[in-house]
């Protein structure tokens, strides 16, 4: 068993001696001209694009992933209008939504790098085929020269100093002040705790809101209809701003006028007011004599129809002859002026006797 063993372990260090001794014999052949490992297994495949701003450490047959499983691999890399257009053979099998991105990764610092494909949420428009490009976003991960960078500038700018000192100052901070530090622990945990037990208040009043947050938005097609005739009326009431203003003006004239008026008639309204008062007082007063009144001339006017029988010529001839002249006296003259008077008088006699005859008074001249 020994020899056996003693026996493998000199031929495999033969072999790695005549390999790199071989190795060592050709010219030319260096670490970077020995192909890698194909991934392989793919299938029937088709051809896929992508572009990188950088894909430096991209090798060409790079495995091509999607969801950490091998889907294809890196078929050629091209330089062109400084981006690396890169070509991939994706497995037939694997259906990719247009959109989808790449994303060069590393699985370790020091790994391989691969390419990493990012589908996008929704897929309804439709799958990349045969020859197509991806149209979705492309990004190459750090690589460890550029974490070394990172790291370098971020001891050397004292951002480690600074951290420790800000560790240092809380820690001072808190020490002595542990009661303190314990109360308000408590009290975040006691506010924590009744929070949790009116969790279910919370997700009703959540909810209330996201109902009045739908109907505002179920309403907002009336909302914007609402301001957008709010600007349409704003600009008639502009409009007619002037005319508004122009009424307002007239109507103070007028009232300053009538101001004016009552201030300067005041005296005058006063005593008109006083006038019609005493003539409402007379009226008043007069108002039970008008029903007897109308009573007696309804009764004599049947009796003043008889008593004037005849055409308005014959009456007129009565009252004539009523008055002094013609006929009265032996110096017969003309009427004049002063007849027509003193037949007047002598009328209101004879139907003031007429009336007390009637009624059964002496009348005024009895």
């Amino acid at each position: 068993m020994m020899l056996n063993k003693k026996a493998g372990i000199a031929a495999v260090a033969l072999l790695t001696t005549v390999c790199l001794s071989a190795c060592g014999v050709v010219p030319g052949v260096t670490v970077e001209q020995i192909p890698l490992p194909a991934p392989g297994g793919i299938g029937d495949a088709m051809t896929v694009h992508t572009s990188f701003e950088n894909a430096l450490n991209l090798p060409n047959k790079a495995k091509v992933k999607l969801g950490g499983m091998n889907v294809g691999e890196v078929e050629s890399i091209v330089a062109k209008n400084y981006r690396a257009e890169v070509t991939m053979k994706v497995s037939k099998d694997t259906r990719l939504p247009i959109g989808t991105g790449a994303e060069l990764r590393q699985a370790t610092p020091l790994g391989d790098v691969f390419v990493a494909l990012q589908p996008p949420a929704d897929s309804s428009r439709g799958f990349v085929t045969d020859g197509e490009s991806l149209t979705g976003p492309t990004s190459a991960a750090a690589t460890i020269e550029d974490l070394l960078v990172s790291m370098t500038g971020l001891v050397d700018s004292g951002s480690v100093s600074s951290l420790q000192r800000i560790f240092t100052e809380l820690s001072t901070a808190i020490g002595g002040n542990a009661p303190e530090l314990r109360g308000a622990i408590d009290g975040f945990t006691t506010a924590i705790d009744k929070f949790n037990k009116n969790s279910a208040a919370v997700d009703e009043a959540m909810a209330t809101t996201a109902a009045w947050s739908k109907e505002l938005a179920d309403g907002r097609a009336q909302i914007a209809a609402a301001v957008n005739k709010l600007p349409a009326a704003i600009n008639t009431v502009n409009s007619q701003l002037e005319m508004i203003l122009t009424t307002f003006d007239k109507s103070n004239k007028v009232t300053a006028a009538t101001n004016d008026f009552l201030n300067s008639q005041q005296a005058d309204f006063t005593e008109l007011l006083g006038h019609l008062n005493t003539t409402l007082v007379a009226l008043n007063n007069s108002a039970p004599i008008f029903g007897p009144l109308a009573d007696r001339l309804a009764e004599l006017t049947p009796k003043w129809a008889k008593s004037t029988s005849g055409s308005a010529a014959a009456v007129s001839a009565k009252v004539y002859w009523l008055t002094p002249g013609v006929g009265f006296d032996a110096a017969t003259r003309l009427p004049e002026g002063v007849d027509i008077t003193n037949g007047m008088h002598s009328m209101e006699q004879t139907l003031a006797r007429i009336i007390a005859r009637l009624t059964g008074t002496k009348g005024c001249c009895s």
